[in-house]
């Protein structure tokens, strides 16, 4: 197989998300809990967690792509399975090596990191593989994207640094997971032909573009207003002017990102490729990761 192929199965663009998450989130649990940056931050298990988060996620792509495959023949006859670049046994292979590289690595950060890497292993195997294949329905598809990309990731990243032992973490990853509960759909609206034909039901397939929009629209921009909801509860440190800050800035590329997608929801970037939304989606989401660990490290 090529690297080019390789690549292709792994998906560098999509490996950012988790992985910049695993860091911003180390980032923010050092300073929450008021730790030197330069002494004390353990970066051999920064290292470790962020090849983990590499690899399990390629592993996801991967599987994805050998058992998308009748359907990227219809959605995306580019990519290496379809194209025939590359075998559905290199790409299972691949996964498996990756999955299992990754669940190495995790073990080695610690107990509870690697209990997010292995739902989240487990998560993005029932996504796509049967029996369960949870991408056929729609609840079940959203849920297994949203808790291991979205929930999972800030409690992944604070366990680098110490245990999430208190209820901080998880209101950082209530607002990541929510985002990606509806955000994952922008991936789908592209995909309704190949969808259809092969019986996925996502949410462009069984409500039409027009109406699922208007579902992810809201996703896009209300859940980053929970910042301050929930700095003003006590949940999170920073101040709350920091935290308004920052739910104001995510917000409104949410709202640019909400229009792109309202305005033209069957709309493609080119053929066979995804929305424009869905990469300006992943954006939006990076952007959160990295604005949080800023308003931690200037806002508390």
């Amino acid at each position: 197989m090529r690297v080019q192929a390789l690549l292709a199965l792994a998906r560098p663009f999509t490996l950012l998300a988790p992985a910049v998450g695993v860091v911003a989130y180390a980032f923010v649990a050092h300073a929450a809990l008021h730790t030197d940056l330069q002494n004390s931050l353990p970066w051999g298990r920064l290292t470790l967690a962020v090849a983990a988060a590499l690899l399990v996620t390629a592993a996801s792509n991967a599987w994805n792509q050998v058992y998308d495959l009748a359907l990227d023949r219809i959605n995306k006859p580019h990519r290496p399975l379809p194209s025939g670049a590359a075998t559905p046994k290199q790409a299972l292979v691949l996964g498996h090596v990756c999955a299992l590289s990754g669940l190495v690595c995790a073990f080695f950060v610690g107990p509870t990191f690697f209990a997010c890497v292995a739902c989240g292993v487990f998560a993005t195997w029932i996504y796509s593989a049967p029996p369960l294949r949870t991408k056929r329905h729609p609840v079940g598809a959203l849920l297994t994207i949203a808790i291991p990309r979205g929930l999972l990731v800030p409690v992944a990243g604070w366990a680098v640094v110490a245990e999430p032992a208190t209820v901080e973490p998880w209101a950082l990853g209530a607002v990541s997971g929510l985002f990606v509960l509806g955000a994952a759909v922008t991936k789908d609206f592209a995909d309704v032909q190949g969808d259809t034909a092969h019986g996925c039901r996502t949410l462009p397939a069984l409500w039409g573009a027009q109406r699922a929009a208007r579902f992810v629209a809201p996703f896009l921009v209300l859940p980053f207003l929970l910042y301050p909801v929930f700095g003003s509860l006590g949940w999170l440190q920073p101040s709350m002017t920091s935290l308004w800050t920052l739910a104001a800035v995510l917000s409104f590329m949410g709202v640019l990102t909400a229009v792109a997608l309202l305005r033209d929801p069957e709309g493609m970037r080119k053929r066979g490729g995804n929305h424009p939304a869905w990469a300006l989606m992943y954006l939006l989401l990076l952007g959160a990761h990295i604005g949080c660990a800023i308003t931690y490290r200037l806002g508390m």
